[in-house]
């Protein structure tokens, strides 16, 4: 049983039933539930998993789409003081096994969206797995666990408490995963303290509250997408959801609900743009308030269209990383209420289309109230890596094997691995990584992973994964390659000729080897030169980069 003192995300619970019990808190599809319904949902789930033996510290790993059910379970595991571990659906099924073998749960919570690496998952693969639990219809496929449906866990009888919440042992909650150096996800732990003082920070800087209606655009197994839904919870406000984002799924719901705030990275709202702009007429525009991106930043000419669109919405980006429970700085970009915002936005450089070319990085704003943060300077004294610390830093990475990310000089900052600096007005200004990690589309892709894969292809004797800036996705994945002797390049050659590569054939050599597609390479650069190396024959991936941007800047200028 927790203390009354300690923070725990199921004290949403109170207010939900108590000031929005008749009030629509969830709609998802054809369901529409009260405060009340989700709060007696969330209560009958965990008096189930109390009688199966679910105990504080046990890990449940959910995989499934976005749906009310998926907040009620993240709740309902809370209560009892489990930890809830998110799969990303959207991974293989090597990258499902390497995250349940690192957090070992006892009990996995799938729907439709694991049938795919589902089927290949055999029981001694996860030995610590006891219970399956089913979200949608059971499949004949569904035989390895012992399958159990939500229905039947409801069954049991016993009155509980919205106040009566454990805690599991460092008043962890949440296992958030995010990928590693390799490209294996590392499991993040987070405590009920930081997510709370996340969701203050969104409540008093982004201005969300009891009236708004939410879209979710962001998976529930993202940091982004977990932080806000918190959020919503805390504040009792309606959420809307769909199982994985659709632009013009979006866009009508937008409009039929009414929505007031949405989260989103630069592809998803370049995405509603497009939609928006075929349509005849355009409601959304006078509903919506409030958008929070994260991701990347945003163009000029989507910062414009935005304003346009959501002509009354505030927009606001945010600049974070998993292992800090999300955003660490927040930057105003539009405010129909302050009409000097596009003059402050000239004044910072943000809001030109060449932001990510500027020598002095890209400003993401200013440190929530919670945040502290560092520079650990070069010899200049103002550039260098990005350090914070705080009740927002994650407890540990689950697997204690990993390095540990605590900065070795004082264990009480975390590096974040980014390198920047910071004005004399407070602003934090975004340099580039330490390690090479590709941003795109809201997604963290590792260089050594997608060059792991390709190296086995027998045409390819070298290869360097970079990302290079993209208006849409903030950084797209490209391939510098090298040929081995007797193989030819050709973009209109097929995967049936011998001896000949193409770009359709080398994303679907990394599909047929199992690469989250988001990962592929969107671009293949042959080079017909070596690599540069350090003096110890290390590649020079920041190099190789630098020069892939230089030649596609001349070919775009020779257009």
């Amino acid at each position: 049983m927790a203390k009354y003192s300690d923070p725990h995300i199921c004290q949403c619970l109170s207010r939900l039933l108590t000031f929005r019990r008749h009030f629509p808190v969830t709609v998802a599809g054809n369901r529409r539930k009260t405060g009340q319904q989700l709060v007696e949902e969330v209560l009958s789930l965990a008096k189930g998993l109390l009688h199966l033996g679910l105990t504080p510290g046990h890990v449940v790993a959910i995989s499934a789409y976005n749906s009310d059910r998926y907040l009620e379970w993240l709740l309902a595991i809370a209560f009892v003081g489990g930890i809830a571990a998110p799969l990303n659906y959207r991974w293989s099924f090597e990258e499902a096994r390497l995250a349940m073998t690192a957090v070992r749960p006892v009990m996995l919570v799938t729907d439709e969206s694991s049938y795919a690496w589902y089927s290949k998952l055999h029981q001694n693969d996860i030995p610590s797995l006891k219970w399956h639990i089913l979200l949608d219809s059971p499949s004949s496929d569904f035989t390895k666990w012992n399958v159990i449906t939500p229905e039947m866990l409801k069954r049991h009888p016993g009155n509980l408490l919205p106040s009566d919440y454990s805690l599991a042992p460092e008043g962890a909650v949440i296992i958030c995963f995010t990928s590693g150096t390799t490209g294996k996800p590392k499991g993040v732990t987070l405590s009920h303290g930081a997510l709370i003082i996340q969701s203050l920070a969104k409540i008093a800087i982004v201005g969300y509250n009891e009236d708004d209606v939410y879209l979710h655009t962001a998976p529930l197994c993202h940091i982004g997408g977990l932080s806000s839904a918190l959020t919503m919870l805390m504040v009792g406000g309606c959420h809307v959801l769909m199982p994985k984002f659709d632009a013009e799924s979006a866009v009508d719901a937008i409009e039929q609900y009414t929505v007031t705030s949405f989260i989103t990275v630069p592809a998803i709202m370049a995405s509603l743009i497009s939609i928006i702009r075929q349509k005849e007429t355009w409601k959304g525009g006078e509903t919506v308030e409030k958008i929070l991106n994260g991701g990347g930043s945003l163009s000029h000419e989507l910062i414009k269209d935005t304003s346009l669109f959501f002509h009354k919405a505030k927009l606001i980006s945010a600049y974070g990383m998993t292992e800090t429970c999300s955003s660490l700085t927040f930057l105003s970009l539009y405010d129909p209420m302050n009409e000097n915002t596009n003059q402050s936005l000239q004044t910072f450089g943000v809001a030109g289309s060449k932001i990510t070319f500027q020598p002095q990085g890209v400003c993401v704003g200013k440190a929530a109230p919670h945040i502290e943060l560092k520079i650990s300077a070069d010899t200049s004294g103002h550039t260098g890596r990005i350090l914070t610390r705080g009740p927002h830093i994650m407890l540990r990475y689950w697997d204690q094997t990993l390095t540990n990310p605590l900065n070795p000089n004082n264990e009480a900052w975390l590096d974040t691995g980014d390198i920047g600096s910071i004005d004399h007005y407070g602003n934090l200004w975004l340099l580039g990584r330490t390690n090479g990690r590709i941003k795109s589309g809201g997604e963290n892709i590792y260089p050594e992973e997608v060059e792991a894969i390709l190296l086995e292809h027998p045409g390819i004797a070298s290869v360097v994964i970079v990302g290079i800036p993209d208006a849409g996705l903030t950084e797209m994945v490209a391939a510098c390659i090298q040929l081995r002797e007797n193989w030819k390049w050709s973009e209109q050659s097929s995967s049936d000729k011998e001896f000949h590569l193409s770009r359709k054939n080398l994303q679907q050599y990394c599909i047929e080897n199992h690469l989250s597609r988001f990962k592929i390479p969107k671009m293949f650069i042959v080079s017909r030169k070596p690599f540069p190396v350090t003096t110890t024959g290390k590649i020079r991936r920041d190099q190789v980069r630098k020069e892939i941007i230089s030649q596609l800047q001349s070919l775009h200028s020779n257009l």
